[in-house]
């Protein structure tokens, strides 16, 4: 088990360049190592995640994230008029205002992640941390991940699916998804996309294939794994924001 302290690490792991950021395959990358998964919103940094390789080729990217590590992401949280509003009606607001600032995020529960080259979601498989029991899948819709200096960069697309251990299944944010169609803070365009990559992934569920075969269910990361850490650039305050810092998460919690 990857365990992720609870403090706050005075050193972050620094970037390397690990391939050409112009290339449309995914990165090759060896086992173990960091990369960072960027969400980029009207070419602005939207959100960063540090997760630990699992398997790498030009065809597929599966990493893992341990209950713990510390992401940043662009938040609305604490804006003025913001208050009383839910977490996904401030999620829609800052993609439409695109006002937002940076904020520390604990990542959790334990997650497998699986990217796949020119498809349109990312699937993430989720255990409990304390248990080790599975949780379910969670099918976000995302543009397709492209390589870049030290990792990958999507941007997240709304709708969601979430599979139950025995693969029922039901939408999530479906009514906002259609709301940001209408609305034009997402391109109508991609509709079709997402209906195409819908009808792959159920396939996907039905057969018991890809991220939904039985194999994955029992994976474990390596016991010799540290929690994987952002580098200074994408830390909270880092140089590779140009959002406002906002709040820090509290380290004694």
């Amino acid at each position: 088990m990857v365990r992720c302290a609870i403090h706050r690490s005075l050193r972050s792991e620094e970037p390397v360049e690990l391939w050409d950021r112009d290339a449309m395959e995914l990165p090759v990358v060896a086992v173990g190592s960091t990369v960072i998964a960027e969400d980029r919103w009207h070419d602005q940094l939207w959100a960063a995640v540090p997760q630990r390789v699992v398997s790498s080729s030009s065809d597929e990217l599966i990493s893992y994230v341990p209950t713990g590590a510390v992401a940043t992401r662009a938040s609305s949280r604490g804006l003025p008029g913001t208050a009383e509003l839910s977490r996904d009606e401030r999620k829609l607001l800052a993609l439409r205002s695109r006002q937002a600032r940076v904020v520390e995020t604990r990542e959790g529960p334990d997650k497998l992640f699986f990217y796949r080259a020119d498809r349109w979601s990312r699937i993430n498989l989720g255990w409990d941390h304390t248990t080790g029991a599975f949780l379910g899948w969670y099918v976000n819709f995302e543009y397709p991940a492209r390589p870049t200096a030290t990792g990958v960069h999507t941007m997240d697309l709304v709708l969601d699916i979430w599979v139950n251990p025995d693969r029922t299944w039901e939408w999530k944010d479906r009514s906002d998804y259609l709301e940001v169609l209408r609305d034009g803070t997402l391109d109508p365009g991609i509709d079709g996309e997402l209906r195409t990559e819908t009808a792959r992934v159920l396939q996907e569920i039905s057969d018991r294939s890809g991220p939904f075969a039985e194999q994955w269910l029992t994976f474990r990361p390596d016991e010799h794994w540290a929690c994987p850490t952002l580098p200074p650039s994408f830390a909270w305050g880092g140089a590779g924001w140009s959002l406002p810092a906002g709040p820090r998460l509290d380290p004694s919690t």
